[in-house]
């Protein structure tokens, strides 16, 4: 039988199977479909599932899931395979969480930066003796371009598109190598900093909007877009 993740975002839910650690196929749903939620779950068998939410959890959902398998619900009460450091353990996103576990499923015993670029960008590190450290979060590509709509009289509301140059010519441009350079060298900043502080470091980039910025990095990154779902059944492993 196989265990079953699902990351519940802002927006999205993502759904992954997995037999033996290896991810068969995945899937992604918009919040509201709960049809098309509950009908991939029946097409997919499941020993057990866990689930992560940034999101308020729907009541429907996890009662619907409920009748298929044994649940888990992530909270700062689940056992993790790693150690927090974190003061507020309870305030800490579950999709923070989730992301740290994905990378010590694919870098065990090593220093990890968790880059996370969604509705905003989160930032988290493990220590390879398997401490969680903490990290940052920063607003994210649309947060920025909406905040500036929203927040001044005449800036217009844009929608992401490729900026080669870094000098913007007119103000929709101005604004897009704004936000999108001032993102490149953001993530640049924060892992040149962990570099200097920690030596040795692996970076993991994932979340919807990695593929814009992964070729304007610096150092070389493992991107992977289903680190969350990777970390979910790892700490699914862990607690049946």
């Amino acid at each position: 039988m196989s265990h079953i993740s699902i990351d519940i975002g802002n927006t999205l839910s993502k759904v992954g199977i997995f037999n033996e650690g290896i991810l068969l196929n995945n899937a992604s749903f918009k919040n509201e479909d709960l049809q098309g939620i509950k009908a991939y779950f029946l097409a997919n068998q499941a020993e057990h599932i866990i689930l992560s939410s940034v999101a308020k959890s729907s009541i429907e959902l996890i009662n619907c899931l409920k009748d298929l398998a044994p649940i888990i619900e992530l909270s700062h009460e689940t056992s993790l395979p790693f150690s927090n450091n974190y003061q507020t353990p309870q305030t800490l996103g579950m999709d923070r969480v989730a992301g740290i576990a994905g990378a010590i499923h694919f870098y065990p015993e090593t220093n990890c930066l968790v880059i996370d670029a969604g509705t905003c960008i989160t930032y988290d590190f493990v220590s390879k003796e398997g401490i969680y450290q903490g990290g940052s979060i920063s607003p994210g590509l649309y947060m920025r371009l909406k905040a500036m709509h929203e927040f001044t009289g005449k800036l217009p509301l844009l929608n992401y598109q490729e900026i080669e140059d870094w000098i913007g010519k007119d103000t929709q441009t101005s604004m897009l190598t704004g936000v999108i350079w001032g993102m490149v060298n953001e993530i640049n900043g924060f892992i040149a900093r962990y570099g200097e502080a920690f030596g040795d470091l692996k970076v993991i980039f994932t979340g919807g909007d990695a593929p814009k910025f992964v070729k304007h990095l610096k150092n070389n990154v493992f991107a992977e877009p289903n680190l969350l779902l990777f970390g979910l059944n790892k700490i699914l492993k862990i607690n049946v």
